[in-house]
């Protein structure tokens, strides 16, 4: 029998498909399944992998980002050598670099690769202009190179018909668009709090919106049709609508609470001001309620709805601290924490109700007739039996929450916990306990709202386990607090001391709160703070050497657990740490993360926090580590599965990981992303990548021309591998081995 859905190379799993397979992790979590058996249902789903669907995800992956590299390795090699280099050198490097990327589009128009070289000639051409400007020193305003650079791109897209080369155009003109502003106004700022305006400005402002707007009811009104006539269209896409709907709900949210704190404090003295900033909030209310009634009874989308509801809470909450900005009194900040609170619960309540009534029966944004469809050939297959079916069948989905509306909870429950935090400190000072803080003063307080959060978490229903949630977040920094007291009472700050006394409580509290989602932020924290508490233990009290090389074993063995886990993680569902696995392998992946962008400004961090530096070591130190966690995982595969595509991704990501950390792990994560089908972690990489090589040019540490020697040999690297994939693993699995 054959385990793979027949002709499926689709480079990503579709949304049911991964659905479909978390389903099966819960049937193993519950013993209703073996591990082996969920591996097959995985395999079956192209969740995990074959030779050619790792062929269909790895060579356009590779092709794009090896063209990308080529691209910001050329921009820096001409920053370093500004002075060095003549003119026309300059030029012919950058145009050059559009040629070879046209040839590639003509030359390989059909396919993939051809959409990417689009991609990065698009970008290329603004590094041209940009040279241009330089060079010549031609007076124009940056807009206009924006505005140049904007003539280029929306042809491009247009061709291209791909999200990417749109989202560019979008962002070009709105770089565009701000830069112009900016020059007809002090600062933009200012013009978005209506302070001083002149006729210009708010006609621009206002047109702006506008503009806005309608190209969102563009891109929507084109997106539904795709939805109907063809769902696998890149136009059916949602990532871009709704980039394009959370800016502006932020330009109009920050627009509105400014309003909103100047009418509350009456600093507006002219009629036309009143005029201007009654028509601006007016505009936010009526796109609130449109898009309420839209996304709410005719095209029903959470993700819309959620955003509304963001902007709707940052608002109130602006309100309300506005209404008591003029008294300081104790009895009235506990009104406003009170108030807060409470507006933030029922913005939540109503985001949590909207996912039970528009979603009662399906998963959100997962077709209920592909997942139907896959259920059926997975009986059909045998690998999925009647009770089973409907063991899936009958599951409440109303607890499985889309990451947005997760994430938009979490950051809901983190204000909430600050809010709680500040009433205790509230309480504490009325009763004087503050006057001389010890220990007990916040343990004994914590440890009530640990007790009160872990009967929440435990407790049926979303809304409850985030409120039990902020509980939790509350007690874990109260408890920090204490023990930090209890160790130190005269407050004498050290970073040695304050993660001592973090690191158990946050172990503790994540063994006690049973939530994936306070596990993750728990585990994350954990992880960031025991790699720099590794760092800084072991440059102070070893020797150069052995503390390096003492520290990079440790990295070590963080990620080869991390990829032991990931690759085990279908075996340990079945164990009683099931409830755990996720939390971790997530949370060491997003704590390596922030490990490797604090490394790039490790001097600068330890410059505020410590008289000396003891983290000279980390970026290398931490490089050296992932590179060597890897290889070791992928030899250990190699020896015992004769698997070498591990073994190869190691020698690539643990390379660029031995220079730049964050770009290796970001290699790391786009490989995790595709074992476990999740597009969310792919998304991640990116913009992982993306933060890291911007961060990483203003690096000093290492010269522009080591990293754009490097970001050179890496993209001609990637797209030797990419061309190595395409000849060597089959384009079908079974017997059809068709290399075009």
């Amino acid at each position: 029998m054959n385990n793979t859905i027949v002709g499926d190379v689709s480079w990503m799993p579709t949304r049911a498909a991964a659905y479909l397979a978390r389903q099966t992790a819960r049937l193993i979590k519950a013993g209703s399944l073996t591990p082996d058996h969920g591996q097959q249902v995985y395999r079956f789903l192209g969740v995990r992998p074959n030779a050619s669907q790792w062929r269909a995800f790895l060579v356009p992956l590779l092709a794009l980002l090896g063209l990308l590299s080529l691209v910001a390795g050329a921009l820096f090699f001409i920053a370093w050598n500004w002075a060095q280099m003549p003119k026309m050198a300059k030029f012919a490097l950058a145009e050059l670099l559009i040629v070879a990327l046209a040839v590639i589009v003509w030359w390989r128009w059909y396919q993939g690769l051809a959409r990417s070289a689009l991609l990065a000639a698009g970008l290329s051409f603004g590094a041209l202009f940009a040279l241009y400007g330089q060079i010549y020193q031609t007076g124009a305003n940056s807009w206009e190179l924006f505005r140049a650079w904007l003539y280029i791109l929306v042809p491009l897209a247009l061709i291209a018909r791909q999200d990417s080369l749109w989202f560019c155009s979008w962002l070009v003109a709105n770089l565009a668009f701000h830069l112009y502003y900016v020059t007809l106004s002090a600062t933009f700022m200012d013009s978005l709090m209506f302070n001083h305006f002149g006729w210009l400005p708010e006609t621009a402002m206002y047109a702006y919106l506008l503009v806005l707007t309608l190209c969102l009811v563009l891109r929507e009104t084109l997106a539904q049709r795709a939805l109907a006539a063809d769902p696998q269209s890149w136009l059916a896409s949602r990532w871009f609508s709704y980039i394009m709907a959370g800016f502006l709900l932020l330009l109009l949210t920050m627009i509105a609470a400014g309003n909103i704190a100047s009418i509350v404090m009456g600093n507006f003295s002219e009629w036309n001001e009143r005029f201007y900033t009654s028509l601006i909030t007016g505009f936010w209310l009526i796109t609130l309620l449109v898009g309420y009634y839209l996304y709410r009874y005719r095209f029903p989308d959470l993700g819309m709805l959620t955003l509304g509801i963001v902007s709707l809470a940052v608002t109130g909450c602006t309100l309300i601290a506005d209404l008591f900005s003029n008294s300081w009194e104790t009895g009235d900040l506990f009104a406003v924490g009170c108030l807060m609170a409470l507006w933030l619960a029922a913005n939540g309540a109503l985001l949590l109700h909207w996912r039970r009534t528009l979603y009662e029966r399906d998963p959100v944004d997962v077709s209920s007739s592909e997942l139907n469809g896959l259920i059926t050939a997975l009986r059909q297959h045998d690998l999925l039996s009647y009770p089973q079916v409907q063991e899936l069948q009958l599951h409440d989905h109303t607890s499985e929450l889309p990451w947005y509306l997760r994430l938009a909870l979490g950051l809901g429950s983190w204000v909430s916990a600050l809010i709680v935090l500040l009433l205790l400190a509230l309480i504490l000072y009325m009763t004087g306990l503050l006057d001389e803080p010890n220990a007990v003063v916040f343990i004994v307080p914590s440890l009530i709202f640990a007790a009160l959060a872990s009967v929440l978490l435990r407790a049926a229903g979303a809304g409850k386990n985030h409120i039990g949630l902020a509980w939790a977040i509350a007690a874990t920094g109260g408890l920090c607090v204490g023990l930090y007291l209890f160790v130190d009472p005269d407050w004498d700050s050290s970073f040695l001391v304050v993660a001592l006394c973090t690191l158990p409580v946050l172990m503790v509290m994540a063994i006690v709160m049973p939530d994936r989602t306070y596990r993750f932020m728990a585990i994350t924290a954990m992880t960031f703070l025991a790699v720099l508490l590794a760092n800084d233990l072991t440059s102070r009290y070893l020797s150069p050497v052995t503390g390096y090389g003492l520290f990079s074993a440790l990295v070590a063995g963080l990620v080869a657990f991390w990829l032991w886990m990931v690759r085990e993680q279908l075996r340990l569902q079945a164990t009683p740490m099931a409830n755990a696995v996720l939390p971790i392998i997530y949370g060491i992946a997003a704590g390596l993360v922030i490990v490797s962008f604090t490394a790039i400004n490790a001097g600068w961090i330890a410059d505020i926090f410590w008289s000396t530096s003891p983290f000279f070591s980390l970026q290398s130190g931490t490089g050296m580590g992932i590179a060597a966690g890897l290889t070791l995982s992928a030899l250990y595969l190699f020896f015992t599965q004769k698997t070498p595509l591990p073994l190869l991704a190691a020698i690539l990501c643990g390379g660029a990981a031995i220079y730049a950390p964050g770009i290796g792990l970001g290699l790391t994560l786009l490989m995790m992303a595709r074992f476990q089908g999740s597009r969310g972690i792919l998304g991640i990489a990116f913009c992982l990548l993306l933060l890291y090589v911007s961060c990483w040019y203003y690096f000093l540490g290492v010269n522009l021309l080591h990293k754009s020697v490097l970001l050179l040999i890496g993209g001609g690297v990637l797209l030797a591998v990419a061309f190595a994939a395409k000849k060597a693993l089959p384009t079908r699995s079974g017997s059809v081995y068709e290399n075009q």
